[in-house]
């Protein structure tokens, strides 16, 4: 589902999902989301979804114009997290049926020098807050669960932030071993679009809390303005602390605004700061002692649960199968399998069900055995896969109990020369050709369950005689090492262009595991990482 979140005239925070295919925002009664501002046009821009799943805004010729993360845009395509900005509102767009990406400090000016002319607020304590800002700091945490990550925290806190400051972009990250090392945790408008550029920010700014222990806001005055300088025009930094300690960043600015920060908004993010680190800290805290307590007795069920519902792997001589899973500490319930129909054909099936209890566990068993179960009446499924999984999704739609279980299917049709997929929200396969040879089989479809008129739609890609189908979920690419550094896409990448890899399944699972291992340094992930290889020939 896709919405915006904003704040009202009242300071208090609204959603509207993007019911519409085309959602228009501005002054006039007759727009989906309507402002009462002179500053926005009476139709001001339009919310498009396109024909992939994917949502464009485009500016209707506004007097004010539509930025999108602080740049100005006629049109752009809209990523879940983008800041949009009508005249003197400010939204977030969120689309939680996309995963988010992580970036890079990319957007960092190469060297560490200051926006020319511009001088910093420097605070370090005490700090001066109205009652009124009081209140909102006590919101940032959201209704976090006990076992809420930082990464969650650091989610909901910044949205908030971004809403509250009328931000255009921000972050909030946790330093890393290294002085200038970040992990980020949540970010906001940092994500470059294909094409474009990112107004930069100078290095010394943003790690002040860290290299200067200060809170820092530029300019000092609007007099020290510079739009045309190359970096943010105004923005406020400030340390995440935690019990003395700082622990990380908080970032937030407005890349071409003439109206800088105040200094009560440089107090609010210095307290801010601080009572996100605080949350941030204590919620480590509970997690270890939950995970003590209870967490280990609790993943023991449902892993036993786990192994109860799974198939054991067929081969064949047609066919060499291989899967591993490495199992999580906090999340388990992955599902990956193969169905034989003949020598020529077969079904292959990964479910993504870490994290979401028996109840995913069940529904993940569910989808598997709906598919098996169709595959085995009806052959066709093999060749075209879309009207088996428009079925499950109109059953699991109207059932109300829908958990997000991102699946991938794969069908192997070697009599027809074709390999035909359908990703509902899971991990791309990836098609081994030859040695040296690798094929993303993408596809931007939804999860199963989320809207039950949704057409799932069959990709076909020829295939010889000899491959490798590599099947993963999220778990594999996603796992951090002690630094916080994920696995990623482009490190399998390597692992299975090496010409070497393009050996019998057992082999290139064995190759992805110790690459996979000597990544994570003997860190548990958080999440199981399961693998299945299919290969011929």
């Amino acid at each position: 589902m896709a919405y915006l979140r904003f704040l009202d005239d009242g300071g208090q925070l609204q959603t509207k999902v993007l019911d519409s295919e085309h959602f228009t925002v501005g002054r006039g009664p007759s727009c989906s989301l309507s402002f009462e501002s002179e500053m926005i046009s009476r139709e001001h821009m339009q919310i498009d979804l396109e024909g992939d799943g994917r949502f464009r805004v485009r500016d209707l010729g506004s007097r004010n114009k539509t930025q999108v993360n602080g740049e100005l845009v006629r049109e752009t395509l809209l990523t879940s997290g983008a800041v949009i900005r009508v005249g003197d509102r400010v939204m977030e767009f969120i689309d939680d049926t996309a995963d988010r990406e992580s970036i890079e400090l990319e957007f960092l000016a190469p060297d560490e020098r200051d926006p020319a002319g511009c001088v910093w607020t420097k605070v370090k304590s005490p700090l001066s807050l109205a009652v009124s800002q009081v209140e909102r700091l006590a919101h940032l945490a959201g209704d976090q669960p006990l076992t809420a990550r930082a990464e969650d925290i650091a989610e909901v806190a910044l949205g908030q932030l971004v809403l509250e400051m009328n931000a255009d972009r921000g972050l909030i990250a946790l330093r890393g071993d290294k002085r200038t090392d970040l992990r980020i945790l949540a970010q906001r408008g940092l994500m470059r679009r294909r094409g474009s550029s990112l107004t930069p920010v100078s290095q010394s700014f943003l790690f002040a809390p860290i290299l200067q222990q200060v809170a820092g806001r530029y300019p000092e005055s609007s007099g020290q303005l510079d739009l045309k300088s190359g970096f943010a025009s105004t923005a406020v930094t400030a340390p995440l602390t935690f019990r003395g300690e700082i622990i990380g960043v908080l970032y937030l600015d407005r890349p071409h605004s003439g109206k800088p920060l105040t200094s009560a908004s440089h107090s609010f993010c210095a307290a801010a700061a601080a009572q996100v680190g605080a949350l941030i800290g204590e919620a480590s805290r509970k997690i270890g002692s939950f995970a003590g307590r209870e967490g280990a007795t609790w993943m023991a069920t449902i892993r036993r649960l786990q192994a109860t519902l799974s198939d054991p792997i067929p081969s064949s001589d047609t066919f060499d199968v291989a899967l591993r899973c490495f199992p999580g500490r906090m999340k388990c319930g992955d599902f990956g399998t193969v169905i034989p129909l003949d020598e020529q054909r077969c079904g292959i099936i990964v479910i993504d069900g870490g994290g979401q209890g028996v109840t995913g566990l069940t529904q993940a068993s569910a989808i598997r055995m709906a598919v098996q179960a169709a595959l085995r009446v009806s052959e066709d499924a093999v060749y075209d896969p879309s009207v088996l999984f428009n079925a499950i999704n109109r059953m699991i739609a109207s059932s109300g109990v829908r958990q997000i279980l991102p699946c991938t299917f794969v069908g192997v049709d070697l009599s027809a020369g074709k390999l035909t997929y359908v990703n509902a929200g899971g991990m791309a396969p990836l098609l081994m050709v030859a040695p040296g040879r690798l094929v993303t089989l993408d596809q931007v479809s939804l999860v199963l369950g989320v809207d039950a008129d949704y057409v799932y739609q069959s990709t076909r890609v020829d295939v010889g005689e000899v491959f490798r189908v590599v099947c993963h979920t999220d778990g594999l690419t996603d796992a951090a090492s002690a630094t916080g550094e994920g696995f990623g896409d482009s490190r399998l990448h390597e692992v299975l262009l090496d010409a070497e890899a393009f050996a019998g399944a057992s082999e290139v699972v064995s190759r992805m595991g110790d690459a996979w291992s000597a990544h994570m340094s003997g860190a548990q992930p958080a999440d199981d990482a399961l693998v299945l290889v299919v290969a011929r020939g």
